[in-house]
């Protein structure tokens, strides 16, 4: 009988061969600056270890995983590396170390780089040089029984550095068209996230330049860059990986008689017998769940309407934000306020606190909708809190600008926590926020409906 040897090394690849019985299929990303997870330090230069993990809303790897539904793991203190200012030499020389410690082996690696190698305009920055370094990092990873996802030269415009000649601009050019012949070729096992580009390249400029605001500098992407990068990569994941659903479909909660269940409260958002605190400024209307409290950030001008609703994409009960009037933005693209918002905080199930122990491990998960036509709407951030406010993990955070008007779905996810000691009750919870554009200065008209649903905090393994 005949053995189709791809498959077969595809499917050990997705399961991971060094740990059979993972859960997910784990994936990685590596690459230069503009693949960073997140603002406070996890480069492969100058690591860190927060106590907050905060994967960003201008995190590519952050929008890929919500938009695919957080099918796949990709842990971001083991799982993506980022060497600011590295070309493809650095990327492909990194990949033996990069591999080896990941905690279960990959089915697929995200590339980003190139574009140093560009701007640094010497020898590596030919298409030959660039081209041969991308085709040695495939077939190295190939060999391993793993796919690779590159992401594209993205567009680049002036502020972080100067713009690309005209001659640079046509190396980028090249290696992008190159990249899509040679993974057609690959077949199953690479592909482009080039579908991003006609979304974040300006149509009107020489060059593959960004569109406005898509950028935080000219080259490292905001929130909108980020998320149809992320989109792209996304669709990918889709067509390689079946759909996971890890979200609640019931409301089963924790209980002695049922120690793995939902640690949290009415997890289905049903009911109207929640609390809903008022603001000192700006309006605050309709019920909160039954369980769980629903506020605002002091925003004069601004209204929130709360109210449960059903999905129409899942038939789910969800929790809805509508948002209009305006609100008023200061700041500046280094330090915008981020104090304009509505949140949910879902209350814990009877008894679960004090059922959590030290070492246990604990993560938050939520399905979000956001409808199309949204103005002002910056982003969603799913927060877990332990120990007080100053103890948090955040799916999406930080991003001054806001999201591209078009409808999105997903599922956020918090960075997994151990937890170092017994909490106390009240100090773990998870609270959903639907942020609002922070810069620039000025008024933002807002028209936004947002909502939150099948909300999961769970202990893992």
């Amino acid at each position: 009988m005949a053995v189709d040897i791809e498959a077969r090394d595809l499917a050990a690849a997705a399961r991971g061969t060094s740990q059979l019985g993972a859960s997910q299929p784990y994936i990685g990303i590596i690459g230069d600056s503009i693949a960073a997870p997140d603002y406070n330090g996890s480069d492969k230069v100058t690591p860190s270890t927060p106590t907050n993990a905060l994967k960003s809303a201008n995190g590519i790897a952050s929008w890929a995983l919500a938009l695919c539904g957080q099918r796949v793991l990709c842990p971001a203190s083991t799982n993506i590396w980022a060497y600011p200012g590295q070309e493809t030499g650095t990327i492909l020389a990194n990949l033996p170390a990069f591999l080896a410690q990941m905690p279960v082996r990959p089915g697929a690696i995200i590339i980003e780089c190139g574009t140093n190698n560009i701007s640094h305009n010497g020898a590596t920055g030919t298409f030959a040089a660039i081209t041969t370094d991308w085709a040695a990092i495939a077939d190295y990873l190939a060999g391993r029984g793993i796919r690779t996802i590159f992401i594209p030269i993205l567009p680049r415009g002036a502020g972080f550095t100067t713009l690309f000649t005209a001659a640079q601009f046509d190396v980028m050019e090249r290696c992008n068209r190159w990249l899509n012949a040679f993974a057609a070729q690959a077949g199953r096992m690479v592909a482009v996230a080039s579908a991003c580009l006609p979304w974040i390249t300006a149509p009107d400029q020489v060059g593959a330049q960004p569109r406005p605001n898509f950028t935080i500098d000219g080259t490292h992407p905001g929130v909108t860059g980020a998320y149809y990068i992320g989109k792209a990569i996304a669709q990918i994941l889709n067509l390689w990986y079946p759909p996971l659903d890890i979200l609640a479909t019931n409301g089963q909660i924790w209980s002695a008689s049922a120690p793995y269940s939902n640690l949290l409260a009415n997890p289905m958002m049903q009911g109207g017998g929640g609390t809903v605190t008022a603001p000192s400024s700006g309006t605050i209307a309709g019920a909160a769940p039954t369980g769980h409290t629903v506020s605002m950030s002091n925003s004069a001008g601004l209204t929130v309407t709360h109210a449960q609703v059903t999905s129409s994409l899942s038939g789910n009960p969800m929790h809805q934000m509508t948002f209009s009037g305006a609100h008023t933005v200061t700041g500046s693209s280094a330090g915008p306020t981020y104090g304009h918002f509505s949140r949910i905080i879902l209350g814990m199930a009877s008894g679960a606190t004090t059922a959590l122990q030290a070492g246990d491990t604990i993560e938050g998960l939520m399905a979000f909708e956001i409808d199309a036509g949204a103005q002002g709407f910056a982003f969603p951030t799913l927060e877990m809190r332990w120990g007080g406010s100053a103890n948090y993990h955040r799916d999406l955070h930080s991003a001054a600008r806001e999201l591209p008007s078009e409808a999105i779905s997903g599922v956020l996810r918090t960075p997994a926590k151990i937890l170092t000691g017994t909490p106390l009750v009240g100090d773990v919870m998870l609270i959903a926020y639907a942020m609002l554009k922070s810069y620039p200065d000025g008024a933002v008209t807002d028209g936004a409906t947002i909502r939150f649903g099948r909300a999961v905090l769970q202990k893992v393994g």
